[in-house]
């Protein structure tokens, strides 16, 4: 199998939730998933989605916190697909919830790991194969408290900040490269980590605004995210790279702005 005109996209995360939104997205547009999760039994689920609906998915279990099967499952998608064209990074954890003083730090250090260390491992494996492609993107989904605070959600609050951080500062690097990186905050979408918060009574009660979210109806589509998701690996917008993009933007709309996007120096980590 080769890439051809065809894209290839290796998704994080892509067991469940927006990961494997993304990836049947991106399968109806022809791209050849690589779904990429620790649990095995998830990862079968997408792969059988996108295959039913005559899409072409390739399975990969590993963890992204370890370097040896994370590397393995990398140059077996590039391998079988020809090519890696884009990364998406969709994987996360939030189960450190309370004062900061009194969460497991166990708990805290594993939200912020896997956040960020596994986010700068799957780039930093998938890199050399971005660079061989003349399309090369990376898009790294961003949550709450990436541009503010999120009290008794501390790591994951510095994770996400970090990975904007982390995405301004790659695209510095990868200017004289041909690869657009990109932060993508979905807003508060019902995934099972935001339905973990909505079912756990403590996470009720130190984490409110993900309840009101969703009792004043404010929540994101799974649908919208992965249509911008698309709209990125098709278009890469240099304007965007290194920047914050919005999800429930239409992309038709930020088409149009992409001048005052860069003009203006939107969509990054600033004292104003």
């Amino acid at each position: 199998m080769t890439s051809g005109s065809t894209r290839s996209v290796l998704i994080t995360g892509g067991g469940r939730g927006l990961g494997r939104a993304i990836g049947v997205r991106l399968a109806e547009a022809g791209a050849i998933v690589g779904a990429l999760a620790r649990t095995e039994s998830e990862v079968d689920q997408t792969v059988t989605l996108v295959r039913d609906q005559g899409g072409i998915a390739i399975p990969l279990v590993a963890d992204i916190l370890d370097p040896t099967s994370l590397e393995r499952a990398v140059k077996r998608f590039e391998a079988e697909a020809g090519a890696i064209d884009s990364l998406v990074c969709a994987a996360g954890r939030l189960s450190a919830i309370g004062p900061l003083e009194t969460v497991d730090p166990a708990a805290w250090r594993l939200d912020l790991e896997t956040a960020l260390v596994g986010t700068y491992q799957t780039i930093r494996y998938t890199l050399p194969f971005l660079r061989d492609s003349k399309r090369g993107s990376i898009s790294v989904l961003v949550g709450p408290g990436h541009n503010g605070e999120l009290a008794y959600a501390s790591a994951y609050a510095a994770a996400q900040a970090g990975l904007v951080r982390l995405v301004e500062t790659l695209d510095r690097e990868l200017r004289d490269s041909r690869v657009r990186v990109y932060a993508v905050n979905p807003g508060i979408v019902a995934t099972s980590l935001v339905q973990n918060l909505l079912d756990d009574r403590d996470a009720r009660k130190w984490l409110p605004r993900f309840t009101e979210t969703f009792a004043e109806g404010k929540e994101v589509g799974p649908e919208i995210v992965s249509e911008m998701i698309a709209w990125l690996v098709d278009r890469r917008p240099i304007e965007l790279s290194g920047r914050v993009v919005a999800a429930m933007q239409s992309p038709d709309f930020l088409e149009t702005r992409l001048e005052r996007v860069e003009e203006r120096d939107l969509g990054v980590l600033r004292v104003r």
